[in-house]
């Protein structure tokens, strides 16, 4: 009996030294996520939604990039159904109706310029992939600028438009961490 409570024994620490030893792994394979994020404009938004990427975690700075202009891409695309759906769906007043409008132009925009932006990168095109951010941003700032010269609270969409903005600026950010000129 007394051996296999001996390997029983063995058996458990061996577990745990392992469990401890991928936490030690994952940590490290987490490091260049957060060295990253501490360079950009929005760091705490950065760390959670490239850590929300499995792919990140093994991932090089280009590949971070990547990750990080595909995720404001899918935000993009999210916010774009959001402003259809109202638009669809909602009667709204004729200036808050044009507002919303405007903003689905500035997205369909935004979006085509991440899509290039992703296209350059990929062809390590670097200063085409910061100009194509910068437009994106820009898009998404002129959303905001008419939502909130605009009467009514349009709270939902100004949020989800800065949250877009954020995205995209992260991502310009960390592109000029990998090609700083």
């Amino acid at each position: 009996m007394k051996p296999i409570a001996k390997n029983v024994t063995l058996l458990l620490c061996f577990f745990i030294s392992l469990s401890f030893l991928s936490s030690i792994n994952a940590a490290g394979e987490n490091a260049l996520v957060a060295d990253t994020c501490q360079k950009t404009k929005y760091r705490d938004l950065c760390y959670s939604s490239l850590m929300a990427e499995h792919a990140s975690q093994d991932a090089d700075l280009a590949a971070l990039a990547l990750i990080a202009i595909k995720i404001a891409s899918n935000n993009g695309s999210d916010t774009s159904v959001y402003i259809k759906k109202i638009l669809d769906t909602t009667t709204l007043e004729p200036t808050v109706e044009q507002n919303y409008e405007d903003c689905g132009d500035h997205y369909g925009s935004a979006l085509s310029q991440l899509d290039d932006a992703l296209e350059a990168l990929v062809s390590k095109n670097y200063r085409d992939v910061k100009t194509w951010l910068d437009v994106a941003i820009t898009d998404a700032t002129e959303c905001e600028t008419a939502l909130r010269k605009g009467p009514g609270n349009e709270l939902e969409l100004v949020n989800k438009n800065e949250i877009f903005r954020q995205l995209s600026t992260n991502a310009l950010d960390i592109v000029k961490v990998l090609a700083p000129n």
